[in-house]
């Protein structure tokens, strides 16, 4: 894949299927880490509370975001691009 930034979202998408969550949670993680990267607060826990197990996933998130190689507003348009593509998919 030529475009960093979309492998970025792939590795990220791999990873919260690996995690059993879904890519919309992913989606949801990762804007919460770029708020958090930006100072700016968030009401998304980043933790393992819950039925939602984040903790991980934000692990990932968050090395793909603070990669000095990597735009981390290109990573986070990526994975929310995806994800609006991959639901406008019709189901097979």
């Amino acid at each position: 894949m030529d475009d960093p930034a979309r492998a970025a979202a792939e590795k990220i998408f791999a990873a919260a299927a690996e995690l059993g969550t879904t890519r919309q949670e992913a989606v949801l993680v990762t804007r919460a880490v770029h708020a958090v990267k930006n100072g700016r607060p968030t009401d998304v826990a980043l933790t393992d509370s819950g039925p939602h197990p984040r903790r991980r996933l934000a692990h990932v998130v968050g090395c793909a975001l603070w990669d000095p190689a990597l735009d981390a507003d290109a990573v986070v348009a990526a994975v929310t691009g995806a994800a609006r593509h991959h639901r406008s998919e019709p189901a097979a």
